[in-house]
């Protein structure tokens, strides 16, 4: 019976050893590759050393799991032989364990990584991924497989098939809601239609993508449209219409450091200025083109010199190490001939001293690395929580747009279905159906505004001005008979970034004083300006309305409100008004 219980603790013991050891491999696996802020040959060894806990354990999911992660980073790297290795070997474990989402997945990634290396077998690992996800209607897999199955169409030249399973991915996209993905989507029919020569439906579905990303402030997917609008108008030799959508795309990409596309910027700007035979300004951006074309060239140098350093620096480490120990031999020889007790023992001191040294040394480096680990570990759990909340916030955010907006939406859709479906409703009642579908819509607008904000930890002032741009256009539409009219001072610093707190309050105050001035004051003329003296931001919303009296008049909800969010932001908030003529409401806040 003892033997019994000490035999029963011990397989209880191992279970629970083999079931952290399983958590702690798959927290491992799911760490996001490209947010990993650790040297690249760092993140190899942590998923080889991965791998081998997980073969250890005899874990064959992790295994799988682990070979695919290194086959992304071997990709990232350029190692493209390494990474189909990996992946292929992750591939045939998946297979065995008949894991058909990530076969599908694996594969489809395996041909798409290999398309301008090798499109005969980039095609054929596409169409296994693509059969096995068809096989199993895996819509969640397809819809990214037929978008990218297209591109390799597109590449092939076969233009009408890209174009075909374009759509397909889109169908799926639009069938399960995924607003990230459809401007993609977009953006891939429009290349393909611009290949075609059909400049009209290129344009259409590049603006289609353009709106949606302005929705989410997606700024490197506006860039991307921007120039690929461009693009379009070069292509049919419109090349001053090309010009200001090349302008639009150039502060962004410079602002967000990506290289690739602000290098392409500035030599469609010198093609087109050559074609205009505008020899200044050609000459200008082609030295603008190959002085970032060679910055990149000189960072790449750098990284390659780097390399062969520590290469040379270690090989003559190395050198000098064997040359040590050979002296060391030879005097030590020296010694025992001349004198085998006396120098023997000196001998044998020195031997002692060295092996203490070496034992010194090889705790010390031992103390490192464990110092090292527990660092790698403390940073790996901070980026896993990192991502967890940011997955939370998006999560949120997509269940506030796709659950509450589509509820409001059909409030909206309901109280116009009463309007026009019965003949004999009342006049007052009428007008209460008509403002609660107004008070509906502005909800929706308003959830969006948060919505915006929900997906931001920081907001930048290009950010807040596309925001604010785009609710005056808004405001514009309502109210044809005002003239509206948004200025930023030329002193105004546009690198500075908001918390999402502060943007959204300076937001909520331009809107309210807008809003108040089209409601109430009845303004022909309504003006926003923003400026920056002595690090402080001053924001004037300015109107030629009826006015009011400040003496007589007690402040309501809005004005309460707008004082409140300016105190928030460390702020103060004056209005100033006089009958008949107009209201100038003024913010002044510290950078």
């Amino acid at each position: 019976m003892v033997r019994f219980l000490l035999l029963f603790c011990v397989l209880l013991g191992s279970a629970t050893i083999y079931s952290q050891n399983k958590q702690q491999i798959d927290s491992i696996n799911k760490l996001y590759v490209q947010g990993l802020n650790i040297p690249q040959d760092s993140i190899v060894a942590l998923f080889q050393k991965n791998i081998k806990a997980a073969e250890k354990i005899s874990y064959e999911l992790g295994v799988a799991d682990g070979y695919s992660q290194l086959g992304l980073v071997y990709s990232y790297q350029g190692k493209y032989e390494e990474s189909t290795k990996s992946t292929i070997e992750a591939i045939t474990i998946y297979e065995k364990l008949k894991q058909t989402d990530k076969i599908a997945g694996y594969y489809a990634g395996l041909g798409y990584s290999m398309k301008y290396r090798d499109l005969k077998n980039a095609l054929y690992y596409m169409q296994k991924g693509k059969a096995v996800a068809e096989a199993n209607k895996l819509e969640e897999l397809l819809k990214d497989i037929y978008n990218n199955y297209g591109v390799l169409k597109e590449i092939n030249n076969e233009l009408d098939s890209a174009l075909y399973y374009f759509n397909r991915g889109l169908e799926i996209k639009i069938k399960i809601n995924d607003t990230i993905g459809i401007p993609y989507s977009w953006s891939n029919m429009a290349g393909a239609y611009g290949l075609q020569e059909n400049f009209s439906k290129s344009r259409e579905y590049f603006n289609k993508s353009l709106q949606q990303r302005l929705v989410w402030a997606d700024s490197l997917g506006i860039a991307e449209n921007y120039t690929q609008l461009g693009e379009v108008f070069m292509a049919e030799k419109k090349w001053n219409d090309a010009i200001p959508f090349m302008h639009k795309s150039l502060p962004i990409s410079l602002k967000k450091q990506y290289r690739n596309l602000t290098q392409y910027n500035y030599k469609m700007l010198s093609d087109i200025f050559k074609k205009l035979n505008n020899t200044d300004s050609a000459l200008y951006y082609f030295e603008q083109y190959s002085a970032i074309k060679d910055s990149v060239h000189s960072i790449k140098v750098q990284e390659s010199i780097a390399a062969l350093n520590i290469e040379f620096e270690t090989e003559k480490k190395q050198n000098e190490i064997l040359e040590q120990r050979a002296q060391l031999a030879e005097k030590d020889l020296e010694v025992r001939r001349k004198n085998t007790f006396i120098f023997g023992s000196l001998g044998l001191a020195l031997i002692l001293g060295l092996l203490g040294y070496l034992l010194y040394n090889q705790q010390k480096m031992k103390n490192r690395q464990l110092q090292k680990e527990t660092e790698l570990t403390s940073a790996l759990a901070k980026i896993e929580t990192q991502n967890k909340l940011q997955e939370q916030r998006l999560r949120i955010s997509r269940d506030l747009h796709d659950n509450i907006g589509a509820q409001l939406t059909f409030i909206i859709s309901s109280i116009d279905n009463l309007k026009y479906g019965f003949t004999d409703i009342s006049e007052k009642l009428g007008n209460k159906l008509i403002g609660i579908s107004s008070f509906t819509q502005q909800t929706i607008y308003e959830l969006r505004d948060t919505i915006w904000a929900m997906n931001k930890e920081n907001i930048t002032f290009e950010d807040l001005q596309s925001r604010i741009a785009n609710f005056i256009e808004h405001a514009k539409n309502a109210s044809e008979k005002t003239d509206f009219s948004f200025n930023i001072d030329e002193n105004v610093d546009e690198t500075h970034i908001f918390s999402s707190v502060e943007g959204m309050n300076i937001y909520r105050i331009i809107q309210e004083a807008v809003n108040n001035a089209l409601k109430y004051a009845s303004a022909d003329e309504i003006e926003v300006n923003i400026s920056e003296k002595e690090n402080k931001y001053t924001v004037e919303i300015t109107d030629t309305g009826i006015g009011f009296d400040q003496d007589s008049t007690e402040l309501g909800n809005g004005l309460n409100n707008m004082k409140k969010r300016s105190r928030e932001i460390g702020g103060n908030i004056k209005f100033v008004s006089k009958m008949g003529k107009g209201t100038k409401v003024v913010l002044n806040f510290p950078k």
